[in-house]
């Protein structure tokens, strides 16, 4: 997997539905995983104690839009935030 922190925009109503990504608009065709973990350590010195405790949702959903076929990524956000970012494309 290739990995990014590109912000993104997500419809999202009890799971992703759609995102757009670089312009692009890809329709969530099959959630495969939904992951929480940590905060990311290498962003500690950058948040808070409050940020620490929180938890990211990671869903990795293949995805597409007919032209471009489909492919596997991960979007990531705070939970209960809307701080959507892309954070994996499967090669």
């Amino acid at each position: 997997m290739r990995t990014y922190h590109e912000p993104i925009a997500v419809l999202f109503d009890e799971r992703p539905a759609q995102f757009i990504w670089r312009g692009r608009l890809l329709l969530v065709k099959e959630v495969q995983a939904l992951s929480r973990e940590a905060s990311p350590w290498w962003r500690r010195a950058e948040q808070s104690e409050t940020d620490l405790l929180r938890e990211r949702e990671v869903w990795r959903v293949e995805a597409g839009n007919g032209r471009l076929g489909r492919g596997v990524y991960e979007l990531a956000r705070t939970v209960g935030e809307e701080d959507w970012v892309l954070q994996a494309v499967a090669d």
